[in-house]
């Protein structure tokens, strides 16, 4: 897939239907992002 692609076929999501997730998911979403790579890689 070519990056223009990519660009022209993003989406983006802003409306939230409320409902709630398990503590499980939380926990590796918040995990993904500590995990995730940060400018210079200077993680918290």
């Amino acid at each position: 897939m070519e990056f223009s692609e990519v660009v022209r076929n993003r989406y983006s999501c802003k409306k939230f239907d409320g409902r709630q997730i398990g503590k499980e998911q939380l926990d590796a979403i918040l995990k993904a992002g500590r995990l995730a790579p940060t400018a210079k890689n200077l993680q918290e």
